[in-house]
Parts: C-alpha cells; sequence; structure tokens
C-alpha cells in the first residue's frame, strides 16, 4: 500500500467502474507492472466509512499457473509493490497457511507488518477464492481476497479485494483510495509474473 499522494496513479471513471491509467515509483524501485486492462472499483464497508479496493482483470495463463504465483508467498518480495519481506510460517490447524510480511510506505520511511492467515480455498460457481484473516500486527486491520476462474487453457479472470488500515491518522478518503490502488498494482504485478517466464511454483 503506497501512502504517499504525490505517486498515485491517475485515475478515470468509466462503465461505472475506477480504471488505473497509469502509475509510476520511487527512483530505483522496480518498474512499476501496466495496469492497462484493470478495472477497479472501491467496495463499501457498510456504515464505516471505509471501503475495500476490488480489482478485475484477465491474466494469459493457466489457471494453475496464476494459482502457483498467488500462493508463492515468500517471493512476493522479487514482484510485488512495496513488499520487504513475506514468509510462511507454517499451516494453520484449518488447513491454511500462516503468513508473516512486511511493506514499506511514505518512501520507506515506514515499515508496515503483519501476520495472517491465508485461508484454504474455497470452490464455488467454477471459481476458487482464497481469503485472509488478519491475526497481529502493527496495523488494525489487513483483508486480501484472490478468486481465480478458469477462461479457457490459456486464460484466467483474476480478482483481488484489498483492505488495509493503518494505525497512522489518516483521513478515510485516502485509506479507501489506497486500497483500491493498492488492489490494482498488486494484480497487474501477479499478472506481469504469471505471464512472464520463470513463474514461481509451489
Amino acid at each position: 500500500m503506497d501512502l504517499d499522494p504525490l505517486r498515485r496513479p491517475a485515475l478515470s471513471q468509466g462503465s461505472g467502474a475506477l480504471r488505473l491509467v497509469a502509475a509510476s515509483e520511487e527512483p530505483g524501485a522496480q518498474p512499476v507492472a501496466d495496469v492497462v486492462g484493470i478495472a477497479s472499483a472501491a467496495i463499501p464497508i457498510g456504515g464505516t466509512g471505509y471501503s475495500r479496493g476490488r480489482s478485475t482483470a484477465v491474466v494469459k495463463a493457466p489457471i494453475e499457473r496464476v494459482r502457483a504465483t498467488v500462493l508463492s508467498f515468500e517471493r512476493y518480495p522479487e514482484f510485488m509493490p512495496h513488499y520487504k519481506k513475506c514468509r510462511v510460517l507454517g499451516r494453520t490447524p484449518s488447513g491454511g497457511w500462516d503468513v508473516y510480511m512486511e511493506v514499506s510506505a511514505l518512501q520507506g520511511a515506514v515499515t508496515m507488518w503483519a501476520r495472517i492467515e491465508i485461508q484454504k480455498p474455497v470452490l464455488a460457481d467454477g471459481a476458487e477464492t482464497y481469503s485472509s484473516r488478519f491475526i497481529s500486527g502493527n496495523v488494525r486491520d489487513l483483508q486480501a481476497v484472490w478468486r481465480l476462474e478458469r477462461i479457457d487453457a490459456g486464460s484466467t479472470r483474476v480478482s483481488l479485494e484489498v483492505f488495509l488500515r493503518p494505525k497512522l491518522p489518516l483521513p478515510k478518503r485516502l485509506i479507501n483510495a489506497e486500497n483500491m490502488e493498492g488492489s490494482a498494482r498488486a494484480l497487474a504485478a501477479l499478472r506481469a509474473r504469471a505471464e512472464g517466464a520463470g513463474v514461481a511454483r509451489r
């Protein structure tokens, strides 16, 4: 989650969804993955003033490769924006993954960390969903939901829903915008990784 408004992608409105049309990064960082073709929208969390960011795109890769990339948690620092560390601590009693992660913000001045459970997948309506549950960290809440749906042998529809609420005293509108933009940038990075060579496999 990028908390610096000076580096935010530009947004345009179309067909009821917000679409990210450009993005930039701090000097020396890995290039930001192309967000063209990613539709992003704010999903209100009833009565709170907060919203989740949801982004959806078609990834030109088989669902098996996309799944392997989503589950390659320890490789996230190699391709996910702002990830400094990510490691699997073990499996949970319910069959999920116990994951520790660190992400940087404010041009590296702040490090946010969280321990989450990535729950075992739920299969319904031809799609598989991987949801997270916040356990602990120096943030108030962190949730993420990946949804994968096979289109054909070589393409997959992927959506990512994100909600990160820091303990920093930030306006709700900024947190909401960052969640939406963060979901698009993470999905763009996932798409680039899954469509490219050398995809991490688990």
